[in-house]
């Protein structure tokens, strides 16, 4: 998104980036946040007992209103206009614009412990390391994730998802019909092993492995991918 933030070692909330949706002044102050999710037009975050809060201008779909109450969340991500966390228990609560299932079609069975977030889809990763995702799928981004356990981290751009497997290796999926938006996002995934983060972005994605190489495939117009380090 145009907005950016993240918490320093005191979990305060820094923030850079134009503020026309208010996700930047609009932030609250104080410390101890131990997550933060930016929206299309909103931004939430987790504060020090796992309760959620939710700020900037918008809230015509209940992204900020419909925010649930009560603390112990211990994972959160956002969506163009729609956010979900996970429980304590492990379960999905998602809220906010619902036009393809984001927030309706969230599982509603099962123990989860990391989301990864679209702008119009979701994905979970439950204990043993299966995905489950839902909401828009144009271009497989639901029915194309891949089955089996293992999965750890990832993350989801405009109509695909990437994840690491239980051996760092990495799988994205979706793009299936997107032959406009696709700069290899998914096809040029990285085939080797043993990276250990990943981070996608709407429509490029950078991998990090052991040794501290970063690895970014997708659209380069702006050197995402030629200029990483």
């Amino acid at each position: 998104g145009p907005d950016n933030c993240a918490r320093d070692t005191a979990g305060r909330l820094p923030w850079g980036g134009r503020d026309a949706t208010g996700t930047v002044t609009m932030a609250p102050l104080g410390g101890g946040y131990r997550a933060v999710a930016i929206g299309g037009n909103h931004a939430c975050a987790l504060d020090s007992t796992g309760a959620v809060e939710c700020w900037g201008i918008y809230d015509n779909y209940g992204e900020l209103t419909d925010a649930p109450s009560g603390s112990g969340y211990t994972a959160l991500s956002s969506g163009a206009a729609h956010s979900c966390v996970i429980g304590s228990g492990g379960a999905i609560d998602c809220w906010g614009y619902d036009d393809w299932g984001q927030v309706s079609s969230a599982p509603t069975t099962g123990v989860y412990r990391e989301l990864l977030g679209s702008p119009y889809h979701m994905c979970a990763v439950d204990m043993l390391g299966t995905i489950s995702c839902w909401g828009d799928d144009a271009d497989g981004q639901v029915s194309l994730a891949p089955s089996g356990t293992g999965h750890a981290s990832g993350g989801g751009g405009n109509f695909h998802t990437c994840t690491l497997d239980s051996g760092g290796g990495v799988e994205c999926w979706g793009l299936q019909h997107s032959t406009s938006s696709d700069y290899g996002q998914v096809s040029d995934a990285p085939t080797a092993t043993g990276f250990t983060a990943l981070e996608a972005g709407n429509i490029h994605n950078c991998a990090f492995n052991d040794a501290a190489d970063i690895q970014c495939w997708g659209y380069d117009g702006l050197g995402q991918v030629s200029g990483a380090p």
